[in-house]
């Protein structure tokens, strides 16, 4: 009772907010703009950024949004491949011939507390960059490949220069390295992750390969009735406005205007008229200048044009309720009624009967309906899809009236298990060893649970092994964040491409760690972590929806002020110090190639942690095989390759324990 109570007192409260968070979008708009245009003229050299996200909110000097991606080549490197690839970027144009991309030649400065962009000479020798062949006096080899890695990422990017860098690290092996590092601001200005890779473009799926679809994809379940109903109304609404215009539009039957139409013709005529007119207008104003004079100007001669076309006129209407009075179309609409009561009605009843008895034996025997215009078809067809509609918009609205108590409850109280340090800004990062996607779904299809959870089981032994590392106390749940990333958020290139497009929003959800001194079996943690993550699901759809059009559109950054949602951020980072991104391949089994035909082995993406987030983990499929990335602050070093070291190995236990061959 006091659960309801609550949940309905919360959802009371959200709506009575609605039209604060109107004015409030009203106000910060304004001032936001007004802002902008009083440095502007204190800074006319550089040109500030106009959007506000989540990250540049959260970014400070020490600690900057800054994306990793490691590309393992196959082959001895080939720097002025690189350079060409970089320098036709840099330099493309688009069809206007603008320079696509103009950002990758200016720096990132901040004038105010606001991030601008500064032009200045601009030399690609300072953003390409080919590191020494050794490491600390010894030759890189996938044996100091991590730790060489590591220590470039943990450097800042050089200042005075645009904010993106492409490192080529040879090795003695028979492959090497290109590490490409650029701060998020980048993917808000057109460009794509994929343009900076020297890589072929994916352009389809394998033959014979199917893409795994996350559950993180869809937390907010899309209504799947509701759209088929609509179609359907649709189609049924847009045949009957056909069948009506064929019998009463001018244009096609001019037969029509040669003598006066009765007063229900004309009345048909103008609703015709009225909806083309509509039409015209909304395929005009796309075309005219986006002003309220011009839209009215247009409107004007537009209705003009229709009414001429079907004589919609003042005389006609008078003329028509003549017409409708003459004693002569009174008695043929009298005489035509007379007709079809005594003579046409008897023999059509029977008919109809008839055939409503035997869309009723076809539904009975078939299951299904070859009658669609008889009553019981239409029945047949539309209740179900009524009924089924009826319980996704319950569904809906179920999740709207709990969504504020879930917030509330689930994610703003939820306790703090793990002990914050004092972050330093600086990154470190390491990875497992390859887990082939085949033994992570053997063990998902033996146990009955999706890849997600096997991952994150796996995931929580890794955590668990880190606690007991750093003599760390072991909490029963782990307050985690998760998100899914599709691989052409690395991959995918052009002018259609958004970086946001291929993001879900976050799940909150307590991950269960295993405590060795409790000896709880893998499979029992992966029973609770499927509990768990369900349980998460079910409760969060809209925040998951919040968040990601957050991502798409910034609703959050634009409805709420800045310093309110980055002190709730930061409040919440520090309860959720650990994110969980998982990067799925929209290309399984298919390795990516280099411009100049080299394969490229691995790929790992790191999703930069920042405000009180210390841990970012990162589980990257590539072609057929899944590698575990970290990304952490560098407080955590040296113990923050425990927590990917034993990915593999605890894959390979949770088949072990599933009995996978």
């Amino acid at each position: 009772m006091w659960d309801f109570i609550l949940t309905l007192t919360l959802f009371n409260f959200t709506i009575l907010s609605a039209p604060l968070l109107l004015v409030s979008f009203i106000v910060l708009k304004i001032t936001y703009a007004l802002w902008l245009s009083c440095i502007s003229i204190l800074h006319p050299e550089v040109e500030f950024v106009k959007y506000i996200t989540v990250r540049t909110m959260l970014d400070t000097h020490r600690n900057q949004g800054i994306i990793s991606v490691l590309l393992t080549v196959k082959g001895q490197a080939q720097p002025e491949a690189v350079r060409r690839h970089l320098q036709e970027v840099v330099r493309r144009r688009d069809k206007s011939g603008n320079v696509a991309f103009p950002r990758l030649r200016h720096c990132l400065v901040t004038r105010c507390g606001t991030y601008a962009w500064q032009r200045g000479k601009f030399d690609l020798d300072q953003n390409l960059t080919v590191a020494p062949f050794t490491f600390k006096g010894r030759a890189v080899t996938e044996f100091n490949i991590q730790e060489y890695v590591s220590d470039i990422v943990s450097k800042y990017l050089p200042a005075g220069i645009p904010p993106w860098q492409v490192i080529i690290i040879p090795s003695s092996e028979d492959n090497h390295y290109i590490l490409l590092k650029l701060h998020h601001l980048l993917l808000s200005e057109g460009l794509n992750i994929g343009d900076l890779l020297p890589l072929i473009p994916p352009t389809r799926q394998a033959i014979g390969s199917a893409i795994s679809k996350s559950p993180l994809v869809e937390v907010f379940k899309k209504p799947v009735v509701i759209p088929i109903l609509k179609e359907k109304l649709t189609e049924e609404l847009s045949n009957r406005w056909n069948e009506f215009v064929s019998n009463y539009d001018p244009l096609e039957r001019p037969e029509l205007l040669k003598n006066t139409p009765t007063l229900t013709q004309f009345f048909a005529i103008t609703l015709i008229t009225l909806v083309s007119l509509m039409k015209d207008c909304r395929k005009g104003f796309r075309v005219i200048k986006d002003d309220a004079f011009s839209k009215i100007k247009y409107v004007f001669k537009a209705t003009i044009k229709e009414t001429t076309k079907r004589q919609v006129t003042l005389k006609n209407l008078i003329l028509s309720i003549f017409a409708s009075l003459d004693p002569r179309n009174l008695i043929n609409f009298f005489f035509g009624n007379i007709w079809y009561v005594f003579f046409v009605l008897p023999i059509r009843i029977p008919i109809t009967i008839y055939a409503e008895f035997l869309a009723l034996y076809a539904c009975l025997t078939l299951k299904y309906c070859p009658y669609p215009h008889t009553f019981v078809g239409v029945l047949y067809t539309y209740v179900p899809l009524f009924y089924k509609s009826l319980l996704e918009v319950f569904y809906i609205f179920g999740i709207l009236v709990s969504a504020p108590k879930t917030i509330v409850q689930d994610i703003l109280m939820q306790k703090q298990s793990v002990q914050t340090i004092t972050l330093c800004g600086r990154k470190s990062v390491a990875w497992s060893d390859l887990v082939k996607v085949e033994a992570i779904k053997n063990v998902a299809r033996q146990t009955g649970v999706s890849e997600t959870e096997v991952m994150l089981a796996a995931v929580s032994m890794c955590i668990s092994k880190y606690f007991v590392q750093t003599n760390h106390y072991i909490p029963e749940d782990l307050p985690i964040t998760m998100r899914h990333i599709s691989s052409n958020y690395v991959f995918a290139t052009g002018q259609n491409i958004k970086p946001e497009d291929a993001m879900s929003g976050i799940l909150c959800m307590n991950l269960a760690i295993p405590d060795p001194e409790k000896e709880i079996t893998a499979l029992e943690n992966l029973l609770e972590i499927k509990n768990k993550f369900n349980s998460a699901i079910r409760k969060q759809g809209l925040s998951h929806l919040l968040t990601m059009l957050q991502t798409k559109f910034g609703i959050l950054t634009k409805l709420l002020p800045s310093t309110i949602v980055s002190i709730y951020l930061k409040y919440l980072s520090a309860k959720y110090a650990v994110t969980v991104t998982e990067v799925t391949s929209r290309y399984p089994n298919v390795t990516q190639k280099t411009l100049w035909g080299q394969e490229v082995n691995s790929v790992i993406y790191w999703r930069p942690p920042q405000a009180n987030t210390s841990i970012s983990l990162c589980l990257n499929e590539y072609a057929d095989h899944v590698k575990l990335g970290v990304m952490c602050d560098a407080q955590l070093v040296p113990h923050h390759p425990y927590l990917v070291r034993g990915f593999p190995e605890y894959i390979q236990d949770l088949g072990n324990a599933a009995a996978v061959a």
